[in-house]
């Protein structure tokens, strides 16, 4: 009987260490790493950390981040600001803990963010429900977390309506190394998306799937990216759709990303239709500016706004996109239409001693590049088509095969296969450029030709 009581004792005595003592001991131990946590939050011109805090509870803590877009990721000034709240459930036990489990961990964080507050500017009617993360710190260090974020069906509206959207529920899991220092593994499901502007077009998916693992060093370098179908359609007749994407990419060294993209089915604006197969290899570039490269082009105006003009374009956007010592090679790009493929291979070599130009002409004179180009007949045809003025679009025929002869009396496509296919071989090193083998000494004139016309495209 002495030696029963004594065991319940002790047994009394550890459950009061795990269930009183321990977690202040967890508390103390989460404070001291929390600031290590939220410093790689922040991402060097992109992102970066506003505001810390944490308040250390003895079984329960609470954190407080907020994040502010920047640079190209800011559309708005000044630049809105994401809060991350976080309720911190100390282990062993974590008791307070939702979902509850008796599995012993570090902690159970539970994370909440308004993502509608990175537009504050817009009226979300209804509000949609808070990006969810909840996150458990195993025994040996590493997490698991899962993310969700509620389907919802919404208006949003500035001074008038400006777009009814409907979104599924969005989920996924993460999973991350010791005390959080690194992402080990991510997978993200979104059923369906639906965004109808009120002013025209639409933009939605359909069974999207991206899952990323680290590659040597540690990064998540080795992504893919799969959807049923994805339409992009300004509502003014120019729609891109595509059905079973796939895009992975992998990083075979340090600084180089392999990049390979498969679509089934694409749908052109011009109502092309083909199969997509797209390999290339870059090395030194961030794939940050590439990504915030389309709002950006917008900011700036775009095609008919004069975006090709304008200097910011060249001052700020395209050193972030060719950093100096960068390469980009495509190995193969095809478009398998039903007049036949649309077949070309390039590469870009930016200079270490690159500096930001100041137009079209100075960037191009800094680049050493190739370009090898082919295209069936008939698609070469239906290009030219579009170019024609309003008088040769009376008689398009002998429009067509009259700028087909100028361009290959000029040497700037040759025929092959018997005439049923046109090429184009373009080289640029040390400022000069060359077609087809041809020196071509008026090419920064022809540059600015173009430079000048984008703008009433």
């Amino acid at each position: 009987m002495r030696l029963l009581i004594k065991t319940l004792l002790w047994g009394a005595a550890v459950l009061a260490l795990l269930g009183v003592g321990a977690p202040y001991g967890v508390g103390w131990l989460l404070a001291g790493r929390f600031d290590h946590a939220v410093a790689h939050l922040a991402v060097p011109g992109y992102l970066q950390v506003v505001r810390r805090d944490f308040h250390r509870g003895w079984f329960v803590s609470h954190a407080t981040v907020v994040l502010r877009p920047i640079g190209p990721l800011c559309h708005t000034k000044p630049c809105p600001v994401m809060t991350l709240h976080s309720r911190i459930d100390h282990g062993p036990l974590a008791w307070g803990a939702e979902p509850v489990s008796l599995v012993p961990v570090w902690a159970v964080v539970k994370t909440r963010a308004d993502l509608t507050s990175l537009w504050p500017r817009y009226v979300f009617s209804p509000a949609p429900g808070p990006l969810t993360i909840t996150s458990r710190i195993r025994w040996d260090s590493r997490g698991q977390a899962n993310l969700s974020l509620a389907g919802a069906t919404f208006d949003v509206a500035r001074q008038k309506p400006v777009a009814h959207v409907e979104t599924a529920t969005v989920s996924g899991d993460l999973e991350s190394g010791i005390m959080g220092r690194r992402i080990e593994g991510l997978d993200l499901d979104w059923p369906s998306f639906s965004l109808v502007r009120q002013s025209a077009g639409h933009l939605g998916w359909r069974h999207v799937h991206f899952q990323a693992r680290p590659a040597a060093n540690g990064d998540l370098a080795n992504r893919q990216l799969s959807a049923d179908s994805v339409t992009l359609d300004d509502g003014r007749g120019q729609a891109t759709r595509f059905t079973g994407l796939k895009l992975t990419t992998r990083r075979p060294s340090p600084d180089t990303t392999a990049v390979s993209l498969r679509i089934d089915k694409l749908v052109l604006p011009d109502n092309t239709q083909g199969t997509l197969i797209v390999d290339g290899r870059q090395h030194g570039m961030r794939a940050l500016a590439w990504a915030t490269l389309p709002s950006r082009w917008t900011q700036l105006g775009g095609w008919s706004g004069g975006a090709l003009n304008a200097p910011e374009l060249y001052r700020d956007v395209v050193p972030a996109l060719f950093p100096p010592g960068s390469r980009l090679r495509i190995g193969r790009f095809e478009l398998a239409t039903r007049d036949g493929a649309i077949r070309a291979q390039a590469r870009i070599h930016t200079p270490k001693d690159f500096k930001p130009p100041t137009g079209a002409v100075g960037l191009l004179s800094q680049l050493d590049a190739q370009l090898q180009l082919s295209f069936p007949r008939p698609v070469l045809r239906r290009l030219i088509q579009r170019t024609l003025g309003p008088a040769e679009r009376a008689r398009p025929g002998p429009a067509i095969d009259a700028r087909l002869e100028t361009l290959t009396a000029r040497d700037l496509i040759a025929p092959v296969d018997d005439g049923k296919r046109y090429r184009l071989h373009l080289v640029l090193h040390g400022g000069q450029m060359t077609i087809n083998g041809r020196n071509r000494a008026q090419w920064r004139s022809l540059v600015e030709q173009l430079q000048a016309a984008a703008q009433g495209l």
